[in-house]
């Protein structure tokens, strides 16, 4: 739920800084979107599990109620369907939005069948349709004269964000993943290069954000500091010592509910 709800943030911190009136029926398409897209990927994962192997909670909930879970997304999709065709709030999007999900799809169901070596391509991809999804719709309505530079900058360092998120991500699973033959960024990098990764593209995303909070124009510094504030905090959560991977990975995806503060603004 915390991805979901991550997502939609995202989208109200573009709308916001678009200054665009988003409907609630595309948010709830977007939600719905993204847990489809999360589930799907666990299931698929759950059916490359062999044998008795120990796994975490996340794939043995999704192991265990495989039949009802992929029910769920099923019913999801046809509602989601039904959104976007028949509801006049997602109208302007019913192109844009379709291609979108049904490149997601197709590229997805190929990462799945394609060897490890280019499993890379999955953190970088996700981060890639993540920024996409959650800034389509504000593009969209908003119109081409809002879509200045600085519009662009902020959607190129929220994408480096969602790949930093990711490849913490992947650092912390590496175990596990290795163990289930899963495949990830650490197919191609030593565990020490992607720490080193990890560290360049974080502080990299928290002088952007001091770039951006000093040299753009005052109306973008609420907009730099809450990506800012992420970003920092995935540099912190990265280097404390001693905390339980699980609650890491929520404490990350808690952080990206923070563009929820825009609405007292």
């Amino acid at each position: 739920m915390d991805v979901v709800l991550g997502a939609v943030a995202g989208m109200l911190f573009f709308s916001d800084l678009l200054n665009t009136s988003t409907p609630f029926e595309v948010y709830t398409l977007l939600g719905i979107a993204v847990w489809c897209i999360y589930s799907i990927d666990h299931l698929l994962d759950s059916r490359k599990i062999k044998g008795d192997k120990e796994v975490s909670a996340r794939h043995s909930f999704h192991q265990k109620y495989f039949k009802s879970i992929l029910l769920a997304v099923a019913l999801f999709v046809f509602l989601g369907v039904l959104l976007l065709v028949f509801s006049e709030s997602t109208k302007s999007l019913r192109m844009p939005g379709g291609t979108l999900a049904g490149v997601v799809v197709i590229w997805f169901f190929i990462l799945h069948k394609t060897s490890l070596q280019s499993s890379w391509l999955k953190e970088v991809s996700t981060a890639f349709v993540y920024v996409a999804g959650i800034s389509l719709a504000p593009i969209v309505l908003s119109g081409k004269e809002n879509l200045d530079h600085f519009f662009w900058v902020f959607v190129t360092v929220y994408f480096f964000l969602a790949l930093l998120n990711l490849l913490i991500l992947s650092y912390l699973d590496e175990g596990e993943d290795k163990e289930l033959g899963f495949g990830s960024v650490l197919t191609v990098l030593s565990r020490e290069n992607l720490k080193l990764l990890i560290i360049l593209i974080g502080f990299f995303l928290v002088v952007a954000g001091l770039g951006l909070l000093f040299f753009f124009p005052s109306y973008y510094s609420i907009y730099a500091s809450v990506f800012m504030l992420i970003a920092a905090f995935h540099l912190l959560e990265f280097f404390r010592k001693g905390q339980k991977k699980e609650t890491t990975r929520i404490k990350l995806e808690a952080s990206f509910l923070l563009p929820f503060i825009l609405l007292a603004f």
